[in-house]
């Protein structure tokens, strides 16, 4: 499990901005809710949500990027509730929070179907949450395949099976409908620059945390 913490994450948040602005508006907010950012990171939805005036509380694993998520929030002059916590075993009571948003960061739980379950838990009735994942295709996939294989090959380890395939429309499916919820898919497209793949690559090898 990578130290996200690590490196400069800064630099993926940044990219993954995006996907961010369109959960927060595919959410819609209220005034009067409440709002959970699981792996907030470096706070993009939190944020994002914070201006629609709902109550927002963001989570992650790394102290790290909850400081940077505070000192970010507190400069838009934004009252954001920034924890560090673990997405399998949320610090909150059942039942907590009228709306929940995961950016890319549910998915790299140490057991994602806790902590689906946990999420589930501290919704409240007729909650509604967004959960992006990556889909297995692309440059992006492909390089990824590549620098596992490789990692791999020097330490002589092979990665977990995940129990949770986030792609497996099926598999996530059943997961929300063992636990009472309804879920519904949504694609999209991301679209990352650089002057070319090798100042990609490079760029993500010094900074990403699962490079470092």
């Amino acid at each position: 499990m990578a130290d996200w913490g690590l490196g400069n994450y800064e630099l993926t948040a940044a990219e993954l901005e995006p996907v961010s602005e369109r959960v927060v508006a595919m959410a819609n907010p209220h005034r009067d809710e409440t709002l959970l950012d699981i792996a907030c990171g470096t706070g993009n939805a939190a944020i994002l949500a914070a201006r629609f005036r709902a109550s927002v509380t963001g989570l992650d694993q790394a102290p790290r990027l909850i400081e940077v998520a505070g000192r970010r929030a507190d400069a838009d002059g934004l009252d954001i509730s920034f924890v560090v916590g673990d997405a399998v075993s949320l610090p909150f009571p059942d039942a907590s929070f009228d709306v929940a948003v995961s950016v890319f960061g549910m998915i790299f739980a140490s057991d994602p179907e806790r902590a689906f379950a946990e999420m589930v838990r501290v919704m409240r009735p007729n909650g509604r949450a967004f959960v992006t994942v990556w889909l297995p295709s692309g440059a992006i996939d492909a390089l990824v395949g590549v620098f596992i294989r490789f990692v791999n090959a020097a330490t002589g380890e092979q990665p977990p099976d995940p129990r949770i395939r986030w792609h497996d429309k099926d598999a996530v499916r059943q997961m929300a409908d063992a636990r009472g919820a309804t879920v519904n898919f949504h694609d999209g497209e991301l679209q990352f620059t650089a002057g070319s793949p090798q100042d990609y690559l490079d760029r993500n090898l010094q900074n990403h945390p699962m490079s470092v």
